[in-house]
């Protein structure tokens, strides 16, 4: 193992990210680099020390990141970035009639001051010694009112880390800046040739999960989702549209295969053609519900990947769909309806304080009792004449999907979610043909012990229909 400590000596940190409008904070390992790599331009281009920074670069796996909890600055009325109105350079060396501009420095509050970039590899001992000479020279990292002190750990510290961010390339939370192979020849060269350089590469990282805060029973999807936010332009659609959103996004994963068979985990078919008995990939919509006003209008859209699926083989599937393949770069996603109503474009939700919709935790977090947000298709019609059939059928939905079966079950016509449609409004789910069964029901269900979503049960929960969301005990009163 090996560590660099940076110390924000301000407690702050000031960086922009690609926006200008966010603070690049827990800072990119490429950040640091480039810090690394100025300080060593800047004192005389030690050779040991140019060897110690290609053998950070030549690293395969990105660092992990151990930081602390931290606060954006910003105005009062909540907005980002703070502005402030300063001189613009003038070019001229005058004073008189120059206007001031506004111009935002993007700035986090560090709870402790201390961050942490942790490779895995052990660095041999000259390059240890030209690493620890190296960080003494660096003086800020970002802004120039940005003020670190940057050392190497020694062994003991080293091993008493605990990472905070872990490299996740697929399941990824945000994407940080890092450097690869041959940066520092393009710094060098940006530097002589007066460019302002800026680093391609990109990796996701995911927050470490050293402590399970709740133990509870796994559902058959990872609870990691992949979360797309919807751009600000194209029309805003409601829950009514669900088939038709999660239709084109699994056409957009299925357009980006790769050349071969496409794997049953995700198109929903075996080899020959069949409907799949095994758990596949689950689309559905990110609704705004649950709030003052809510509407149900759909902010963007989750994918759950089976558990059982191994990351690699659905790094390699939907790879292409998410990331650039040389850069790793967000894709943007484009989904449309083929008439023209609508037109969508789709990219991993990243920011710092997402609405509650595109967070992960809103659908899985563990609890012992759910509600659906849209409507569940029941596998057969229930009997007129036997009282509770809808409920025997819907508890068995939830067992033949993966879920243990409710000890409480309620089902009515509408959802206990503000902004939820009625199950009647919601169209009816032919998948499958005409003469399978569309009941369509909205239920509440209390687990013997807590569960881990996210929740899709019934004949259309690969599709959006059947979608839970878990109510906190104050809702539940209520």
């Amino acid at each position: 193992m090996t560590a660099l400590g940076i110390r924000y000596l301000m407690g702050c940190a000031v960086s922009s990210d690609m926006t200008r409008q966010r603070c690049e904070f827990p800072p990119h390992p490429g950040r640091v680099f480039m810090a690394m790599a100025a300080a060593h331009f800047q004192t005389g281009e030690d050779v040991r020390e140019r060897r110690a920074l290609e053998w950070l670069e030549s690293q395969s796996l990105a660092p992990s990141i151990s930081t602390s909890e931290f606060w954006e600055r910003r105005a009062s009325s909540g907005r980002l970035p703070v502005e402030t109105y300063v001189p613009v350079n003038d070019k001229h060396g005058g004073v008189a009639g120059r206007s001031r501009q506004p111009r935002s420095f993007p700035t986090v509050r560090i709870n402790d001051e201390r961050v942490f970039l942790i490779w895995k590899s052990d660095a041999p001992a000259d390059i240890r010694d030209a690493l620890d000479g190296l960080c003494s020279k660096v003086t800020r990292i970002g802004h120039s009112s940005s003020v670190v002190q940057m050392w190497l750990l020694d062994r003991d510290a080293e091993r008493e880390l605990r990472p905070s961010l872990t490299p996740d390339e697929f399941l990824s939370e945000m994407r940080m800046r890092i450097a690869e192979a041959g940066t520092l020849a393009y710094l060098e060269k940006s530097l002589a040739q007066g460019e302002r350089p800026r680093l391609a590469r990109w990796r996701g990282y995911t927050r470490a999960k050293q402590n399970q805060v709740v133990p509870a029973i796994e559902g058959p999807f990872d609870s990691r989702l992949i979360i797309l936010e919807k751009l600000a332009e194209g029309r805003v659609l409601g829950l009514e549209s669900t088939l038709q959103l999660t239709g084109a996004l699994r056409n957009a994963a299925m357009r980006a295969l790769p050349e071969g068979p496409s794997p049953e985990w995700l198109s929903g078919h075996q080899a020959d053609g069949s409907p799949s008995l095994k758990p596949h990939v689950a689309f559905f919509p990110l609704p705004f519900v649950d709030a003052r006003y809510a509407d149900g209008h759909v902010l963007g859209m989750a994918m759950a990947i089976p558990r059982a699926v191994p990351p690699d083989e659905a790094r390699r599937a939907l790879g292409a769909l998410l990331f650039h393949p040389e850069s790793g770069e967000e894709h943007t996603i484009h989904l449309w309806r083929k008439d023209g109503f609508w037109d969508w474009n789709l990219r991993r939700e990243t920011r710092d304080r997402p609405p509650t919709a595109l967070r992960a935790e809103t659908w899985t977090e563990a609890s012992d009792v759910w509600a659906s947000v849209t409507p569940v298709v029941l596998h057969h019609y229930p009997k007129k004449r036997r009282d509770s059939d809808v409920e025997r059928i819907l508890s068995d939905a939830f067992i033949s999907a993966g879920f243990p079966e409710p000890k409480t079950l309620c089902v009515s016509a509408a959802s206990i979610f503000e902004g939820a449609p009625h199950a009647r409004s919601m169209p009816e789910f032919t998948d499958g043909g005409e003469k399978l069964c569309r009941y369509q029901v909205h239920a509440s269900v209390e687990f013997g012990e807590p569960v881990r979503g996210p929740v899709l049960v019934g004949r259309g929960r690969f599709r959006g229909y059947g979608l839970f969301r878990p109510v906190r005990r104050n809702e539940e009163q209520q």
